[in-house]
Formats: structure tokens, C-alpha cells, sequence
């Protein structure tokens, strides 16, 4: 498949060459248990009736290792960055889950995984998925399964979304991994933080993806569109906000002091930076074994090799839209799920728009 990015503002210098999918980035197959876990799950719901919703709307990717800071001051340091050009290929992967409708008692979901990467000039991807799977109401009730992929299910009653995400960080997880292992002297860009030490997201895996990396000449990148860090009761990203030329504050210091050492782990060195001119400002961590003058020497190199127009690279905006599921896909999932596992679709009620019309849907993804 071709594709040519068009121009989102007069800023960008150049456009993104053409974007082909290709097998010239081949990673191993996905894992059998994880392909098992998905195959068992929809084979437990044949027959069922799954209530579909017409409002679907991906399900966001919550960091939730991140708790909120205050911080007294910030005296980072601050470093302009001057573009570096290099041959280092970058890489971007980044995961989506979707709920595809409401089980009497569960939910039928569906994940996928997109890597995209720079090389000689041109952005090729692949996609992993879609994957479909369902979950129970009461995620503990699928202990086998859900140890299957090596998740430890909860004490007492949590959330269905948060068991959603530990599925989908095991293949993002799995595909940050094996990219690790694949690529050389490369940069490795991810979507979110480099902070590990909660029950879904231990710090032995990110800790062996980091690891591997390293031993590859590859640097890790992580970049956070939200942050709950705060300095001076105010988002970190903030600091940058009088900034245009692009820039690097340095608030390693003051964020990880803040934490103890268990169980949260900062495992890169945190950055607020600015990637273009007039772009906005991100929370960027990198890799925290790397010597600090490698890590700003990587961040000049993707702002030098990349596009970052609006202080985004490219890569991960690519990977984000290539992962994330559009309203045909999501229709031939339901119909897939129909004729193979003879699940039952039916429109749900919204309940709001009956009584309302018009004026009850603003608030419907809420109730």
C-alpha cells in the first residue's frame, strides 16, 4: 500500500515519503499462549448475545504507574536542540484496543499492534492483529486465561477496562521486545513512560526490553501526550509553554526524587522537551542506563532523521493511526464473530437517547 502524508502546517519542511507495508521487518509469530488466550475466550461465548454500541470509541491507554506530583521548584537543566542528521533507523510501535460489544456477562474486545519504521528514507509497518477476545464481568473468574499470559489476576473486584490494558500491554510488551532484539543501533520510540513497579506493569519486563536494547546499540524513547507529574502544582509539560525553538528541560532530578525507590521505579531519565519550532511540549523519557551525553546525542538524531512537525515524530503518529481501528473494521469483527463463533448481535439501548433525543447523548460514554 502507498500513502503520501499531506502537509499540517506550514512549519513541516517536508512531507512523509511514501508509507508501504512490507515484510522486510520481520518479527517472530505471536506468541501461542497469547493466541490460545484469545482462542479460548471467544470459544466460551458461542451462542451468546453481544450488545453492540454505535458510539464505539477506542479505549485509551492509561499509564497508570504515573501519580500525581507537586513539586516546590524546577531547576532542570535546559538544552536547545540543533537537529543531527543520521542513518539510524527509527522505530515506533504502538497498540489499540476497542470493545466491539457488551456480553451478558462480559465483554467481547478486540486488539491490535503496529510497528513502523524509518529507513533510507522511506516508512514501511507491519500490523499485528486484529485480535479478538472476550473478558469476564469478574476478570478473576478467568484465572486459568489470564495466567496463560502470565498476568497475576487481582484480590477483590477491579475495573474491566485495567484487565483490558494488561492484555494489551502484553502484546505491546512482546512486540517492544522482539523490535529490541531485532534492530541495530537504532532508535526505539514508544508510546507512554518509562515507569515501572505496579501489578500491570512490573519492572522485570520493561527492565528486560531496556536491557536488550541496549546490548543492540539501540535507544529508547518514550513519549507521554498526557502527564500527571507536577511542578509547582502544574503540569511539567508546562515549564515549556514560553518556549518556541525546540528545546530540552531536564527535571530527572526533581521528579525521581519525589518517589521512593519501591515500588515505582523511574527506569528512564525524564525530560520535558520541545522536538520542533512552535511544536508542543512532551514528557520524553529515555533510557536511564545510557550516559546522559548519548541520551541528548539520540534526541538531536530523531529531531534530525525524523519529522517532527508539531513535536511529534512521524513514526509514532503512524504507528498510533496504522493500530487504531476504523468503523468498517470494527463492523467485520462483529460479522467475524458471528459466522465463526455464532455470537448473537443485537443494537443497544441507549437508554439517555430514548428518554432525551438529542439532548442525551453528551454524556452517554459516561453512564
Amino acid at each position: 500500500m502507498n500513502h503520501t502524508t499531506q502537509q499540517s502546517s506550514n512549519g513541516q519542511q517536508r512531507l512523509s515519503n511514501f508509507l508501504r507495508q512490507t515484510d522486510a521487518f520481520v518479527l517472530d509469530n505471536l506468541p501461542h499462549h497469547f493466541l490460545d488466550f484469545c482462542r479460548h475466550s471467544i470459544e466460551g461465548i458461542k451462542g451468546n448475545i453481544a450488545y453492540t454500541d454505535p458510539l464505539l470509541h477506542s479505549l485509551p491507554n492509561m499509564d497508570d504507574a504515573e501519580n500525581a506530583l507537586d513539586l516546590e521548584s524546577a531547576n532542570g537543566h535546559l538544552s536547545e536542540l540543533e537537529p543531527l542528521k543520521s542513518d539510524r533507523p527509527v522505530v515506533a510501535i504502538d497498540t489499540s484496543t476497542i470493545k466491539l460489544g457488551e456480553l451478558e456477562d462480559g465483554t467481547l474486545c478486540a486488539l491490535r499492534g503496529a510497528i513502523v519504521w524509518l529507513d533510507d528514507d522511506h516508512y514501511r509497518y507491519s500490523r499485528y492483529g486484529p485480535l479478538v477476545f472476550s473478558l469476564s464481568n469478574n476478570p478473576n473468574a478467568s484465572f486459568e486465561e489470564l495466567t496463560s499470559l502470565g498476568l497475576t489476576p487481582y484480590t477483590g473486584e477491579t475495573r474491566l477496562d485495567i484487565v483490558i490494558k494488561r492484555v494489551r500491554d502484553v502484546l505491546e510488551r512482546w512486540l517492544q521486545y522482539n523490535v529490541s532484539s531485532t534492530v541495530r543501533n537504532g532508535i526505539i520510540l514508544v508510546d507512554g513512560s518509562l515507569t515501572a513497579g505496579t501489578p500491570d506493569n512490573p519492572v522485570k519486563d520493561l527492565d528486560r526490553i531496556l536491557q536488550t536494547a541496549r546490548r543492540a546499540g539501540n535507544t529508547v524513547i518514550a513519549i507521554s501526550k498526557k502527564t500527571k507529574l507536577r511542578i509547582r502544582n502544574q503540569s511539567i509539560t508546562r515549564l515549556l509553554e514560553h518556549k518556541s525553538n525546540p528545546c530540552l528541560l531536564d527535571v530527572d532530578e526533581e521528579v525521581s526524587g519525589q518517589f521512593p525507590l519501591y515500588p515505582v521505579r523511574f527506569l528512564g531519565r525524564v525530560f520535558v522537551g520541545k522536538l520542533a519550532k512552535g511544536g508542543f511540549p512532551f514528557r520524553i523519557d529515555v533510557d536511564r542506563g545510557l550516559p546522559l551525553e548519548d541520551t541528548l546525542k539520540s534526541i538531536r538524531q530523531l529531531t534530525g532523521t525524523d519529522i517532527v512537525d508539531q513535536g511529534y515524530p512521524e513514526t509514532l503518529r503512524m504507528a498510533h493511526i496504522l493500530s487504531t481501528f476504523t468503523a468498517s473494521e470494527v463492523l467485520a469483527m462483529q460479522v467475524f464473530t458471528t459466522n465463526h463463533f455464532g455470537v448473537q448481535l443485537l443494537p443497544k439501548l441507549l437508554l439517555r437517547r430514548s428518554l432525551f433525543g438529542p439532548f442525551g447523548t453528551a454524556w452517554e460514554s459516561y453512564h
